[in-house]
């Protein structure tokens, strides 16, 4: 993905950077990383999706709407009819979070035993992965230095671990269940959508919002990625057959799920290898 310049920012969001940041008194005086994330600075979004800027180092929330969500302040506020969240985290914070992410055991297992999918928050990874796509809205040597804190690497490895074990506990699910092929039919959809989130994580991805899978997919596929481009369209074609006719045709419709587990299959020997 090819980030926005902050001179693209103003086009890109629809609205004036200075009123922006000054909902929050956000001024150069600040020590602190101020930039902007989301699905706007990824491609992804659209005219009206939310603004979400980041405070990482120092400063207090200054709006009325305010809550907390594990280590992070939001302010809320709105600018014309767009909603923008301001959310703050502290320097300690960070540095807590960064030993977490350096310490992260990708085996499963391990002294503490705790599940794989269980070792890190949603908040901490969606926070970890605005970092990594974020563009600077002042004070660009501090957000470069927040990037340097974390091993981003090792974060896609670790979330990419996580989503095959989704992917093997889904087919031996379907392993099982092929002579219910109703209740099959749903489990190979989960099954292509794990596969698809573990593909883009083993090519980097740290983007763990469902919703946006598809374009992540797609996004990999238009930057010249082969496999991604072959299974981004076996994806769609598996994703949305007839499944009406497939539901009254039995040998049809267990010749779908196999189908399913084939790619499958197929896609985690690339992510593995």
């Amino acid at each position: 993905m090819t980030q926005p310049s902050r001179d693209d920012l103003v086009d890109l969001l629809g609205v004036d950077l200075g009123q922006l940041l000054a909902l929050e008194s956000l001024t150069p005086a600040l020590e602190a990383a101020v930039f902007l994330s989301g699905s706007l600075v990824e491609g992804m979004g659209n005219a009206f999706s939310d603004i979400d800027v980041f405070i990482v180092g120092g400063g207090e929330p200054k709006g009325t709407s305010l809550h907390k969500a594990g280590e992070a302040l939001f302010s809320v506020h709105m600018l014309g009819k767009r909603r923008v969240d301001f959310e703050y985290w502290s320097d300690a914070a960070v540095e807590r979070l960064a030993a977490k992410l350096a310490s992260l055991d990708l085996k499963e297992g391990g002294p503490d035993n705790v599940m794989m999918e269980r070792r890190m928050t949603e908040d901490e990874i969606v926070f970890l992965h605005r970092v990594r796509t974020g563009v600077a809205l002042m004070h660009d040597s501090r957000l470069e230095r927040l990037r340097a804190r974390f091993d981003f690497p090792r974060l896609s490895r670790w979330l990419q671990e996580v989503k095959i074990r989704e992917v093997d506990d889904a087919l031996e699910d379907l392993y099982g269940m092929m002579e219910q092929p109703d209740v099959a039919l749903m489990r190979a959809r989960e099954l292509l959508n794990s596969t698809c989130d573990a593909f883009c994580h083993a090519r980097g991805s740290t983007n763990i919002r469902r919703k946006w899978r598809t374009r992540i997919l797609g996004q990999l596929a238009a930057g010249g990625d082969a496999e991604a481009r072959a299974f981004e369209q076996r994806f769609w074609e598996l994703q949305f057959p007839d499944g009406a006719r497939l539901r009254a045709q039995p040998e049809a419709l267990k010749a779908y799920l196999e189908t399913c587990i084939r790619l499958c299959n197929q896609l985690t020997d690339v992510i593995e290898g």
